[in-house]
This record gives C-alpha cells, structure tokens and sequence, in this order.
C-alpha cells in the first residue's frame, strides 16, 4: 500500500511538471476584453515627439497592436510583414508600441534604426516602461505580443515567445475576418516584408561568391516551401556550397541554429535537417 501511494504520488509530481510546462502563455487583455486608452511616445512622422493615444487614434476600426518586449530578427520580420499588412487595409488602424524602460535610449535607437527597420506603421514607446500599460498585463517573458481588436475590444491575442513570419497568415488572418477578406499566404506576407520582393528572387541562382546566404536562409525560413523558388534556392546554396568545406560548415552552423529554434515550414526544416547532416 505504501509502495502504491509512493507511486501514485510520483505520477502526480511528473504529471504536474508537465502540465505546468504545457501550460499556454499569456500576456495582454484576452479575447472579449476592452483595450483601455494609454499613451505613447511617438517616433517619426508629423507627431514626432508628442504623447499620443493609439487606442483614441484607432477609434474602434479593425485594429492590429504589436507590443515589442524585444526584437530579433524573426520578431522584426513578423512585425514588419504583420503590420504593413495592416496599413495597406482601407479603414484599419495599426500601431508598433515598443516596451523599455529607457525612454531615452528606446527614442534614439528607433530613430538610428529607422532605415532599416522599415516599418510602416505609427511607432510610439510607452511612457509606462518596460511594463507597458498597467491594465494591459503584458508578459516581459515574451518577445512579442500581438492584439487584433474592433470596436476597442479584443478579438485574437498572440503572446509571441519566439515569434516566426511562418505565423504571420494565421495572425493576419484574425485581422482579415473583420474586414471580410481571405488571409494573406506565407508568400505575399514575405513580399511586405522585403519590398522588392521575396528574398530567395533577390539573388540569382548561379551559386557564385554573389549570393548572400544569410539572406537566401531567410527567404527559404519565410517560405511556405510550395513553389518553384524555394527549389530554385535550394540549388543555388548547393552550388553556392560545392565541395568548399568552409562553406559547407557556414551552411551547417545556419541550420543548426535554425532548428533549435525550430522556425520555418515543415519542408524547410527538413531541408535544412538534411544540410546538417550532410558529410564529405
């Protein structure tokens, strides 16, 4: 009887273990909550400088808040893609609202970054810190965290630990319901991200020293892996590759580190699963 119980008590601990490892992440109001006014700062534009409310300025359209706790380079795609996605709706309001606890430091390396960052949408930085919004119940654990809303209520929410452009259609999708359209596809999501197009038709197959595979990585991560330039890619990083052992070792380090964090499409990975493996 007691080595029963010890057993049962076991099960328990390790199932509590699990279902708390299991358990979802949250941050911000949930679906059917109200988006309360709060103010940001905003950065660029004719508003530059001022404190604005961005729940004011949506006045209940169709709207899409990425709140950015911090931003890697998957999180920025996102964002980018996510957002001109919205700014490019008729009637819907967007808005980038960046968390810090530096102000000052958040306003310089968002004016520095403009350039490259190329978002779209109206920036601001919370006057509430890293935090954000007291009412809003924001998670620093997250990367980002992604409201769609109308009428000033919640309508999908996106707690983003390690966010990947392969969510953009399914987050893009919640916005597009309210406005009666079909979602974007992986592909034209990818296109608003690199304006002049997707990024696998930016570089040319020949698999010379001209090719940037950091960027021709990306563009097959971006991918939903069914059309002919993810193949046409894959060839030029194969030619690319050749018999350079450097090259093959540069290749390899990419899909390592692509794979721990486990982005991109099911065919992608599989591709870059093979590259990993791949030997002399």
């Amino acid at each position: 009887m007691i080595l029963r119980t010890s057993v049962i008590s076991t099960f328990l601990s390790v199932f509590a273990v699990i279902a708390v490892g299991d358990d979802p992440v949250f941050s911000g109001p949930q679906v059917g909550e109200s988006l309360v006014p709060f103010k940001v700062l905003a950065v660029g534009g004719t508003q530059a400088g001022t404190e604005i409310d961005p729940i004011e300025r949506a006045a209940g359209k169709p709207t899409l808040f990425v709140f950015v706790h911090k931003l890697t380079r998957p999180g920025m795609a996102l964002t980018r893609g996510l957002t001109k996605y919205a700014t490019d709706q008729e009637g819907v309001a967007s808005g980038i609202i960046w968390l810090d606890d530096d102000k000052s430091k958040a306003e310089a390396y968002l004016k520095r970054a403009q350039s490259s960052l190329r978002f779209t949408a109206p920036v601001g930085i919370s006057i509430d810190g890293g935090e954000g919004p007291g009412a809003y119940g924001l998670n620093r654990n997250v990367e980002l965290t992604i409201l769609v809303a109308n009428n000033n209520k919640v309508t999908a929410n996106f707690a983003l630990v390690q966010p990947s452009l392969t969510e953009g259609p399914k987050i893009a999708g919640e916005l597009a319901k309210l406005i009666g359209k079909p979602a974007p596809t992986a592909e034209q999501l990818a296109k608003l991200v690199s304006p002049r197009g997707n990024a696998m038709r930016q570089r040319p197959a020949t698999g010379d020293d001209s090719m940037d595979l950091r960027t021709t990585m990306r563009g097959l991560i971006s991918s939903s892996g069914d059309s002919e330039d993810f193949d046409s890619a894959v060839k030029a990083v194969e030619k690319w590759v050749g018999e350079d052992k450097n090259r093959r070792a540069q290749l390899q380090r990419m899909c390592k580190a692509i794979l721990e964090r486990g982005i991109g499409s099911e065919k992608a990975q599989k591709q870059f699963k093979q590259w990993l493996e791949m030997k002399d």
